[in-house]
């Protein structure tokens, strides 16, 4: 498995997809920027508010998305760069599973300008998963 220490300790903003602040929609693209995958994850829409951003609405169209561009995986066939979703307290939040049961993920819950994106271990985050993402170029 590659160093993904870069990736480690990002604070959360909300909107945000770069090494200094992002959250967890922008740590996936912001991962998928790094390694040269060509998904935008633009559907040319507005990025939502962040008060819609919460809102079911929202998390269906990213959904939608990721069915028209990726393809569907269970939890036992996550391979490393796979986009995770799960929820949390009735909160969605989405990772990018990295291999041996290790996701990179914003803590949760989420708090602007103090969680940092970390490595949940298998036994967090399988109770909680709800959808697997590959891209169709793997």
């Amino acid at each position: 498995m590659e160093d993904i220490g870069k990736y480690i300790g990002i604070t959360h903003k909300y909107a945000g997809a770069d090494f200094d602040k992002c959250d967890c929609f922008g740590l996936v693209q912001l991962f998928y920027k790094e390694h040269g995958w060509s998904q935008s994850f633009d559907d040319g829409k507005p990025y939502p508010t962040e008060d819609e951003y919460a809102q079911p609405k929202y998390w269906r169209r990213l959904y939608e998305y990721l069915l028209r561009n990726f393809t569907e995986v269970d939890y036992k066939d996550l391979s490393f760069g796979d986009v995770v979703v799960f929820e949390i307290n009735g909160c969605i939040h989405l990772g990018i599973y990295l291999e041996y049961g290790k996701l990179l993920a914003m803590e949760v819950p989420a708090v602007e300008g103090e969680s940092k994106s970390t490595i949940y271990h298998r036994g967090m985050w399988t109770q909680c998963f709800k959808y697997g993402f590959r891209r169709n170029d793997a």
